[in-house]
């Protein structure tokens, strides 16, 4: 009997296994719940090339007559020299611009590298108090505007551990912002995770002399990782990080080298070929480790273009437009999160079987559900009372933040009956700003087997 029972027990278990998680096979490794966002900074927001590289999102420094073929990150200037009634004032103008224009925004970062005196304000201290009376005053404006605005604090630059009056530690920055209150003043923790002359998998703060290892100081791609375990140690853990700006910097034409702005920028020089490799690796490293991240914004597409910049401009050489990362881009696959919330769920249907003698049994099992938006949504879940099988759900309704994740529990306590099957269904309804209300139905079913000739089976241990 001993075996009897726990034969029984495995058919029941291996069953409900296989109706749960599906046919087992190898998947891709990617992010179950979409997370990411997919952007660029660029110098020309109308450039004809960006649709074709499949990325929804643009990163623009000002507003522009007319809506973009992406979703828009506006970033707004927030350094010392502008006073909070100015930031304020400048807010409004824009938003006054974009109630009478096309364009469309859906997020804002504000500001830009406060934490290094070159963007708060050559020779000013940078001053983590000073920035959070802006960023909060910014948030408080916007989401009275439209609390569906996505707020992205400024975009840290890495400087490593070291504080004096020309910087600030990016970890230490974000440490205090948070403890003076301003994780309630963002949707998002910016930053710029460049990847330096590592490539975008090199582990932070491990020091090596190969420059593709080498991360001293939390100079590389995962250098993110460090930020969001301090978000998480102040508790900021349900907070995205965006990249606001990250990539890899080509080398000059070899007569540039010799201009003085490029002697803190030549080790970090990598080919265009490893540009490309790098760039589609961080992506698809994000989307399949860091749940946390959200939009990621390559610097840049096309500032390698413009002829506005010198030829020895920096910023030319992060460029990927007409380069191998252009095109690796546009052919990288894509996991996109969208901007309204979504709801998802991870199975099809709820399947039990059941000997029949192991009845009276408790049948329970749990129904995911994800949103692979940014924006809140509430879900409610029914069961049709009038069906054969009807489980109760002790946890009916609930909310989900942005790239979120919980269960719905099924439970059929005591369940008796004659052999057959018996079905069901599950109904969520859920709600979200910006998106219809499309049902997710889940087919319920429970097999009662009569099994007469089980005893017989032999049991196998290994």
């Amino acid at each position: 009997m001993i075996r009897t029972s726990l034969f029984k027990r495995l058919l029941l278990i291996a069953v409900l296994a296989v109706a749960l998680l599906g046919p087992i096979g190898w998947l891709p490794a990617r992010s179950a719940v979409p997370h990411l966002g997919y952007g660029f900074n660029a110098s020309n927001p109308g450039n004809p090339n960006l649709p074709a590289t499949q990325f929804n999102w643009i990163k623009i420094f000002d507003v522009v007559p007319s809506n973009l073929p992406a979703t828009v990150l506006l970033r707004v200037e927030a350094n010392h020299g502008i006073s909070v009634s100015e930031l304020l004032t400048d807010i409004q103008n824009k938003l006054d611009y974009l109630g009478s224009n096309e364009l469309v925004v859906a997020a804002w970062e504000i500001g830009n590298e406060p934490n290094i005196d070159a963007a708060y304000g050559w020779g000013t201290t940078p001053n983590v108090a000073a920035y959070k009376d802006r960023l909060c005053a910014a948030y408080g404006a916007l989401k009275a505007y439209d609390p569906n605005f996505i707020v992205v604090s400024a975009g840290l630059a890495p400087v490593g551990r070291l504080t004096n009056e020309h910087q600030i530690d990016d970890r230490e920055f974000v440490a205090q912002l948070l403890d003076m209150g301003g994780g309630a003043c963002l949707d998002a923790v910016g930053y710029h995770p460049y990847g330096y002359s590592a490539d975008y998998d090199a582990a932070p703060d491990v020091a090596s002399a190969d420059p593709t290892q080498n991360c001293v100081q939390g100079f590389c791609f995962r250098g993110a990782e460090k930020i969001y375990e301090i978000m998480q140690a102040h508790g900021a853990g349900d907070k995205k990080v965006w990249a606001t700006e990250f990539g890899w910097i080509t080398r000059p034409p070899d007569h540039c080298l010799n201009d003085p702005s490029w002697a803190g920028r030549a080790w970090q020089i990598v080919t265009e070929e490893k540009q490309a490799s790098n760039l589609v690796g961080a992506y698809q490293y994000a989307d399949a480790h860091w749940p946390w991240m959200g939009a990621m914004f390559v610097f840049n597409f096309d500032f390698n273009t413009a002829p506005w910049y010198p030829e020895c401009e920096q910023m030319r050489y992060y460029g990927v437009q007409g380069r191998p990362a252009e095109s690796a881009l546009t052919a990288m696959p894509k996991n996109p999160a969208t901007i309204a919330g979504r709801l998802r769920t991870t199975i099809t249907a709820v399947k039990w079987a059941v000997a029949q003698d192991l009845q009276p049994i408790n049948l329970t099992a749990a129904v995911d559900v994800a949103n692979y938006g940014w924006g809140t949504l509430t879900y409610t879940a029914t069961v049709d009372a009038a069906a054969g099988l009807v489980p109760s759900l002790p946890n009916p309704i609930g909310t989900l933040g942005g790239t979120a994740q919980s269960s719905i529990t099924l439970n059929v306590p005591n369940f008796t009956r004659a052999p057959g099957t018996y079905t069901g269904t599950l109904t969520i309804n859920w709600y979200a700003a910006g998106a219809a209300n499309n049902p997710r139905f889940v087919p319920l079913e429970v097999t009662v087997l009569d099994l007469p000739h089980r005893a017989y089976v032999p049991m196998i241990t290994r």
